[in-house]
């Protein structure tokens, strides 16, 4: 089945079964198009080697994925532009699962209207069924998954509830893979991380989803050959020419054999990948990282490092084995963590320490799941249900010496709190925790109700006032505050993303006022390195700044393992 959808309204389209035919403004063509800038008779389109090839048999051009050609194969997800007419180009094998249709007639008139507009950078999601859906890439991130929380929700067993993340890193989007158990495919090769390139088909479970870019620079570049200036003639001086002889052998060696046999090295070690061989693998490629390789084989080989620790780290939590997993991506991180081939791995490592948190925190080992808990990054996917956690079991702990009492005596301790600004802090000594328990005999307390308003007023009034200041940290330091009353406000955890930034931002400004050049680029390697090692800390209480705040009191500390 071949099917034209009409790129600037998906609704019309043309399909036919015919494995060749033609396409152009004659009605003499299978596909017509409206559009004058098309020839009469346009372009052929067949079938070569069980795949569909278009042939340019006019005047004027036509362009696959932006690129201009008189003859190439394409493939499901490809844009093709005709005039000024451009169409998504949709394939449906034979056999594939809801491939059978209604036959529509050979003769379809598509009128397409001619449209510069630009859809800018997108994502067309086809199902088995050859069902479509274009999704503009207009978030930094965009995750996809069957969870509610997800951006692109794909509702199949063959889905991991958070699967993969497509971020826009400057001017260019990247994919990358979150799930644990299910891979992600990029033109049919697995991977963990991968920039994106306009007619780029991504493939998780029975969804096949192809990304499209109008912009020049998302498209994929020729490979340059490489070119060798043409020597001078240099008459009476072989002294030099014997210099350029040697210096080109050089070279040739450093520069053309060195990366050959490093290319082929890593040949042999894909091979070691395919057949699982992993820890043969790893070992090679820490043993070929010791090199001098050029900058696309150190690249291809960290990437291939990452996709071997993953995929070890998996085997590991498959049987069990969490801790041992989250030890093999914290020694992966501290020698290579600062690479972007490194996210897939960060992100699972928070993922296993939030999974050992909540099976920590089931068996009531606070201590242990408030150190995993604390130790996940602020821009995690899981920081959120991270920071839900630490406040559940701080919640919990408040209400553990206020079961005897009644409401009254609630209420009369809330208040005395509540006059003294005692707000949050100290723990057991405050108007929140004294509220929260007077909601606990009676949902509908009024003046319980009343109060916890009243002091959420308080935190956002004035997180409200120094952000508008832009004095950053304070206004932080207030909404944060608030998150813990009411974590799900999406309002102040916009702001706080946004103070987080503004800070970091102003840290680098002044590291970049106060540096310049090699300097710069060797202290920020070195800052970098040191925040991976601050990352990979795991220090419990002291480590986090919200339990900081929640578990300040440690007077009569007797279980060693509560955090209070």
């Amino acid at each position: 089945m071949f099917k034209l959808v009409q790129k600037s309204n998906p609704q019309k389209y043309h399909e036919t079964r015919k494995t060749s035919f033609l396409v152009g403004n004659s009605k003499q063509c299978e596909i017509v198009i409206g559009d004058p800038q098309v020839s009469d008779v346009q372009a052929k389109v067949g079938t070569k080697d069980n795949r569909y090839f278009i042939k340019n048999l006019g005047p004027e051009p036509i362009s696959v994925n932006g690129h201009p050609t008189e003859g190439q194969f394409i493939n499901n997800g490809d844009e093709l532009a005709l005039g000024k007419s451009k169409f998504v180009i949709q394939l449906a094998q034979k056999g594939r699962p809801g491939s059978e249709q209604t036959p529509t007639e050979d003769k379809t008139m598509v009128l397409d209207t001619p449209s510069d507009e630009s859809l800018g950078p997108r994502l067309v999601c086809t199902t088995a069924g050859g069902k479509s859906k274009i999704i503009p890439l207009k978030l930094e991130k965009l995750i996809i998954g069957r969870s509610n929380e997800v951006t692109l929700k794909l509702m199949h067993p063959s889905i991991s509830r958070k699967h993969c993340v497509i971020e826009k890193h400057d001017n260019s989007f990247v994919a990358r893979n979150i799930s644990t158990t299910n891979p992600l495919y990029l033109n049919d090769q697995m991977i963990s991380e991968q920039r994106l390139y306009s007619g780029d088909q991504l493939r998780m479970g029975t969804f096949s989803i192809t990304f499209i870019s109008d912009q020049p620079s998302d498209a994929r570049q020729a490979t340059q050959k490489i070119m060798t200036p043409a020597k001078r003639s240099s008459r009476g001086l072989w002294l030099a020419a014997m210099l350029i002889f040697t210096f080109s052998g050089y070279l040739l060696y450093m520069h053309a054999y060195m990366p050959w046999r490093a290319q082929q090295k890593l040949a042999e070690i894909a091979g070691q990948i395919e057949l699982g061989d992993y820890l043969p693998a790893r070992d090679a490629i820490k043993e070929l990282l010791l090199n001098d390789l050029s900058t696309d084989n150190a690249q291809t080989a960290k990437h291939m490092l990452a996709q071997i620790t993953l995929a070890i780290t998996q085997q590991k939590a498959e049987k069990g084995k969490i801790e041992a997993a989250k030890i093999i991506l914290k020694n992966y991180l501290a020698e290579y963590g600062h690479g972007k081939e490194a996210e897939a791995l960060w992100d699972r490592l928070d993922y296993y320490r939030l999974t050992l948190g909540e099976q920590r925190e089931s068996i009531n080992q606070h201590q242990s799941a408030l150190r995993e808990y604390s130790s996940i990054r602020e821009d995690s996917l899981y920081f959120e249900e991270a920071q839900k956690a630490i406040r559940r079991i701080w919640l919990a702990y408040q209400q553990k010496n206020r079961q005897k009492q009644n409401v009254a005596q609630l209420l009369k301790e809330a208040e005395t709190h509540f006059l003294a600004k005692r707000y949050l802090t100290p723990v057991n000594k405050n108007a929140f925790a004294a509220y929260q328990a007077v909601l606990a005999l009676n949902p509908k307390h009024e003046l319980a109700l009343q109060r916890i308003e009243q002091i959420k007023t308080f935190y956002r009034e004035h997180g409200e006032g120094y952000f508008k200041k832009r004095i950053w940290s304070k206004a932080l330091f207030y909404f944060e505050r608030y998150s813990i009353i009411d974590p799900e406000a999406k309002g102040v955890k916009a702001k706080i993303t946004a103070c987080r930034q503004k800070m970091v931002s102003a840290q680098k400004d002044g590291r970049a006022s106060d540096t310049r050049g090699n300097k710069l680029a060797t202290n920020e390697e070195k800052e970098k390195r040191e925040e991976i090692q601050r990352l990979l800390e795991e220090s419990g209480t002291e480590s986090s700044r919200i339990m900081k705040y929640l578990f300040e009191e440690k007077e009569g500390e007797t279980d060693p393992d509560t955090p209070w």
